[in-house]
């Protein structure tokens, strides 16, 4: 409930004692009927108090809950920026690290992660996975982002060179449940400069379980907040994949 209808409740709750302290307290003459419907009266209006701090206690909780995904969540990404987006190149000390900010922002998940609607361009923050999906190729490390052209397709795809290599892998995805999609790998492509070199067919599937999505603030560059859409996948390796709202 808004600040302004626990304000009216309150409100209400001071008309009613008032009304029955006039009314039946101090105006007319005490008789057994009075006292029996100013105590009616007054119950009902503490009974409305019991009500208005229900509400604040809830929204206290609420705030609380929003406080502290919001710094696991700033945690999360900071570590992940200090520690580089390839897991695979972390010392398993570090992995376990982000893997523990991981389970403390799970409870803070949307209720169906699973079923966020994707669109526009994802890009990945972390990925613990030892092949390319991290945009680790030999010695190089690409910038690697997620595109969703619809409800089923996606693109992942890795940029070397500001964007002059580009490889391509696409997929498609089905939703299982709250929590749970299956993806099927189609089709990989080497573009250099626009142009697309190879494109092969691809075979591949697995199923990748969410731990969290929602909407979080994050701190940007100059310590500005900024919303944006967090995804932590298991696939079964860690990915953390951000949008910007």
């Amino acid at each position: 409930m808004s600040i302004l209808g626990v304000s009216v409740l309150f409100m209400n709750v001071i008309l009613t004692l008032s009304t029955s302290l006039v009314v039946h307290g101090f105006s007319h003459p005490t008789n057994r009927r009075t006292r029996s419907t100013a105590t009616a009266s007054t119950l009902n209006a503490f009974s409305t108090l019991d009500r208005i701090k229900d509400i604040i206690t809830i929204n206290g909780n609420d705030s609380k809950r929003s406080d502290e995904k919001y710094d696991i969540a700033n945690q999360l990404m900071s570590t992940c920026t200090n520690f580089g987006q390839v897991g695979s190149k972390l010392t398993e000390e570090e992995q376990s690290t982000i893997d523990d900010i991981v389970s403390k922002l799970t409870p803070y998940s949307d209720s169906s992660p699973a079923k966020i609607e994707l669109k526009g361009n994802h890009n990945l923050v972390y990925s613990a996975s030892p092949g390319g999906s991290s945009g680790a190729i030999g010695p190089f490390v690409g910038k690697v982002t997620q595109s969703f052209p619809n409800e089923t397709q996606f693109i992942n795809r890795v940029e070397f060179l500001n964007g002059i290599v580009k490889i391509e892998l696409n997929a498609e995805r089905k939703v299982l449940d709250d929590n749970r999609i299956k993806v099927v790998f189609k089709e990989t492509a080497v573009k250099v400069f626009g142009i697309e070199l190879v494109r092969k067919e691809v075979k591949g599937q697995g199923v990748w379980s969410y731990v969290f999505g929602g909407i979080v603030s994050l701190k940007n560059g100059n310590g500005e907040e900024e919303e944006y859409l967090l995804r932590v996948l298991k696939t079964p390796s860690t990915f953390v994949i951000v949008q910007k709202q």
